[in-house]
């Protein structure tokens, strides 16, 4: 495979990491609906992505972690474990998307830029969830919440109509 033919898939697994920096299973989902229509071709080994199953349990989980990130001291369990999730999902996302591509090729993406890319992302929102907590004693955490869902959105908004065709 080719760097043209990898640009794309690149592209999208770069914004969609980015995006499980702040919310893990909002790309994940985006992937598994993008996989499901048939809009991007995902790896072989992890097409299990794209099943009518893994797309419910991903809408879930994005369910639980958006409300559960609304409440105060809640969001500070979410923001913990994400400390390991959000890389991971980055990693999952990075190199789902590399289909075509050699194994290792797909996999050094997806752990040295996808998950490395989600990491850094989540660092940068849980210094700014900590100063808020410190300054505002976490009041401010909630809206800081909103503010990361609609970053989440548009930057996953973005990536999916760039993989359907319309950007």
């Amino acid at each position: 495979m080719d760097i043209a033919t990898l640009a794309l898939p690149l592209g999208l697994g770069l914004m969609l990491a980015a995006t499980a920096g702040l919310r893990a299973f909002f790309p994940l989902f985006l992937v598994s609906v993008l996989g499901w229509t048939g809009a991007v071709e995902l790896s072989d080994s992890l097409s299990w992505l794209a099943s009518p199953a893994a797309t419910l349990c991903f809408a879930s989980a994005v369910f639980l972690e958006v409300a559960a990130d609304k409440v105060p001291f809640v969001d500070h369990f979410v923001d913990t474990a994400g400390t390991l999730v959000r890389p991971a999902a980055g990693a999952l996302v990075g190199t789902s998307l590399l289909a075509g591509s050699s194994p290792l090729v797909a996999m050094v993406f997806g752990l040295g830029a996808g998950g490395a890319l989600a990491g850094l992302t989540h660092m940068g929102k849980a210094g700014v969830r900590a100063g808020s907590t410190v300054t505002t004693g976490g009041t401010a955490n909630p809206v800081l919440s909103v503010v990361e869902d609609v970053a989440a959105l548009g930057v996953g908004g973005v990536a999916a109509l760039i993989a359907a065709g319309a950007l």
